[in-house]
C-alpha cells in the first residue's frame, strides 16, 4: 500500500471546491423556510397598495391640527367612519376630520392621524383633538414597505420567516430555490456495528453514520445512510457506486488512510471519471482525509476517528454544501466574535491545527468571552460534546498563548 500524496494544504482543499451551485426547483411556500433563492425577487406591486393607518385614530389634514393642545383643542367636523377593507366613501375637507382603524385606508384629503386616546366629543357632529399631527404620522405610504420593480431579496439569500412573509404579502405561493445538496454517507471498517448492537470486545457502535448526516443536514443539504461497509474493495466499490447515481456528494467515514485494510482510495480510483485530487491535508483533527472529483460530484474519505471525521466535516463540508446551495457567502467563521484562550495550546508548524473549545462568561463586564481548550485524541466523541465551538492555530505557529484573542468558529 502506497505511503500518502504530498500533503495539501487546507486552503488548497478550499480552491477545490469549485462546484457550481445546483439547480434551482419550486416549492410551496410553506416549505421555503431555510432554503436559498434561486434567483432575486423584485417587488410585483407596490406594498401597502395605499395609504393607510397604524392607529386607531381620526383621519385628519396635518394643518388642521397644527398646534392642538389639552388646553387649547382643534375642533372639527365628524364626518362618519373609514370602512375597515374598503375604499372610504368620504373626502376629508378643511376643518373636517373622520374615524379610522388600524389598518384602514386614508380617506382622500386626509394626510395624517391622531390616536384615539387624544381626542373627545364635543357635541353636534364636533371632535375635539388634543394632539397635533404632522404630515404622513401615524401612515404607512403607498409603496413604503416596497415599490413595484424593487429588488426585495437578492439571490443567494437564505429564506428567514420575515423573507416568506414579504413573498406572502406580494401574492407569492411558491418560492423558486435551490435543491439541497443530496449526500450519501457510508461507514467503513469490520469493527463498525450498529447503535442497536451490543459491540463484542474489539467492536464499536456507529457514531460518524449520525453525526455525519446531522451536520449535512443543519448546513442545508439532505442526507441518507447507505449503512455500514466491511473492508471489502469490491463490495465498497458497489456501494460507493450505489451511492454515486443519487448523491451530490458521497462522504465515507474510516479506511482513508495508508494502512493494509484502508480501501477508500482504491475504491475511488475504480469509478469511471473520478479525479483523486487530494490524500491528505495539514490539518489536525483530520490529516487522512480524501477529496475526489466525478464531474460536479465530489466523493470524501473521512477519517474513521469520531473528532476528526466531524472537524473535517465542519471545515470541509458544510462551506461546500453552502457553495452548492448558491449561498453568496459560504463563509462560517463569525466575523469579528472572538475570546481569550484560559490557556496555552502547543502545535507543529507546517499544520493547521482546529482546537475544541468550550466557551464561558467574561472575567470583566465588556471583557472577551473565555475559551477554555479541550484536550483530547481525536477518536473521543465526548470532546465534541464538550466543545461550544472551534480555535484555528495557523500553518506558521508554533501555538498559541493564554490570553491571546483568537476568532471562534461556533457551528460545531
Amino acid at each position: 500500500m502506497s505511503k500518502f500524496l504530498t500533503l495539501k494544504s487546507a486552503d488548497e482543499i478550499f480552491e477545490m471546491l469549485n462546484f457550481d451551485p445546483l439547480p434551482p426547483e419550486t416549492l410551496p411556500l410553506d416549505q421555503a423556510l431555510g432554503r436559498v433563492l434561486a434567483e432575486p425577487f423584485p417587488a410585483s406591486e407596490d406594498l401597502p397598495g395605499f395609504d393607510r393607518s397604524t392607529v386607531d385614530g381620526f383621519a385628519v389634514r396635518a394643518r388642521d391640527v397644527f398646534g392642538a393642545t389639552e388646553g387649547l383643542p382643534a375642533a372639527l367636523e365628524y364626518l362618519g367612519e373609514c370602512p375597515m377593507g374598503d375604499v372610504p366613501q368620504l373626502t376629508v375637507g378643511p376643518g373636517q376630520t373622520a374615524r379610522i382603524w388600524t389598518g384602514g385606508m386614508l380617506p382622500p384629503g386626509a394626510d395624517g392621524v391622531v390616536m384615539l386616546e387624544y381626542s373627545r366629543p364635543a357635541g353636534d357632529k364636533l371632535v375635539e383633538l388634543t394632539r397635533p399631527a404632522a404630515p404622513l404620522e401615524n401612515v404607512i405610504s403607498r409603496g413604503e414597505d416596497a415599490s413595484c420593480g424593487e429588488e426585495l431579496l437578492p439571490s443567494g439569500r437564505s429564506l428567514r420567516p420575515q423573507d416568506l412573509g414579504l413573498l406572502a404579502a406580494l401574492g407569492q405561493t411558491e418560492a423558486r430555490v435551490i435543491r439541497r445538496p443530496r449526500a450519501a454517507i457510508i461507514s467503513s471498517g469490520d469493527e463498525v456495528v450498529p447503535v442497536t448492537a451490543t459491540p463484542r470486545p474489539g467492536q464499536v457502535r456507529d457514531i460518524n453514520s449520525h453525526t455525519l448526516a446531522a451536520l449535512v443536514r443543519s448546513a442545508g443539504g439532505e442526507a441518507r445512510s447507505f449503512g455500514l461497509a466491511p473492508d471489502h474493495r469490491d463490495k465498497l466499490r458497489a456501494m460507493v457506486a450505489e451511492a454515486l447515481d443519487w448523491a451530490d456528494l458521497v462522504v465515507m467515514s474510516g479506511g482513508s488512510s495508508a494502512g493494509q485494510r484502508d480501501f477508500t482510495i482504491l475504491v475511488f480510483g475504480d469509478l469511471p471519471g473520478v479525479e483523486i485530487l487530494a490524500h491528505g491535508v495539514a490539518i489536525s483533527p483530520g490529516k487522512p482525509l480524501i477529496l475526489a472529483r466525478q464531474g460536479q460530484k465530489s466523493l470524501w474519505g473521512l477519517p474513521g476517528h469520531a473528532a476528526g471525521a466531524l472537524v473535517c466535516a465542519e471545515v470541509f463540508l458544510r462551506p461546500l454544501i453552502k457553495r452548492l446551495t448558491g449561498q453568496t457567502d459560504p463563509e462560517v467563521w463569525r466575523a469579528g466574535l472572538t475570546a481569550s484562550l484560559t490557556r496555552p495550546v502547543a502545535s507543529a508548524q507546517g499544520r493547521r491545527d482546529y482546537i475544541r473549545v468550550s466557551l464561558a462568561p467574561p472575567e470583566t463586564p465588556g471583557g472577551p468571552l473565555q475559551a477554555t481548550p479541550i484536550l483530547g485524541k481525536s477518536g473521543l466523541i465526548s470532546t465534541l460534546v464538550l466543545a461550544e465551538a472551534l480555535v484555528v492555530c495557523p500553518e506558521n505557529l508554533e501555538g498559541l498563548e493564554a490570553g491571546q484573542i483568537v476568532p471562534l468558529h461556533l457551528s460545531l
